[in-house]
């Protein structure tokens, strides 16, 4: 969806386990990108809430499938948006493939669009390419000023 057209200008990739204190990570890594690209105190907060909310959903739908709630996480600045990505660790996924074959993904991708409803992005995404689900958060930084580090 979101990830074709201009390159990003700064990523943060990692990966976490479904401790709670970890996920938090999820809303301080999307707040610092969102920052750096410029975004409102507002929007970073907006685009961080969406994305702790966002781990916390996908570690319990996987928690009750059965799978434990590793998540790879990626925090991306473009010119235009500011996107975060949430997908099951690679270690889960070939581990839990048959899981996943077997419909869990469905279900994952059905459960956290019903729970991210309410959040507070500009595009909300839940896909499913072969089998692995993704989240894909998306807050636009059009008016955002940029700041370069040098």
């Amino acid at each position: 969806m979101m990830t074709t057209g201009p390159e990003w200008i700064a990523r943060i990739e990692c990966q976490v386990d479904g401790d709670p204190r970890l996920i938090e990570g999820a809303s301080v890594i999307a707040a610092h990108v969102s920052r750096r690209a410029g975004l409102s105190d507002a929007a970073a907060s907006e685009i961080a809430a969406a994305a702790s909310q966002a781990c916390g959903a996908a570690a319990r739908v996987l928690g009750e499938s059965g799978i434990p709630a590793g998540m790879k996480l990626a925090a991306a600045e473009f010119p235009d948006r500011i996107e975060v990505t949430i997908e099951p660790a690679p270690e889960i996924l070939k581990e839990f493939s048959a899981q996943f074959a077997s419909g869990a993904s469905k279900r994952l991708a059905d459960q956290i669009r019903q729970s991210l409803k309410s959040a507070a992005v500009d595009e909300l995404d839940v896909e499913i390419n072969d089998g692995v689900p993704r989240i894909i958060l998306v807050k636009k930084s059009g008016a955002a000023k940029r700041r370069f580090v040098f």
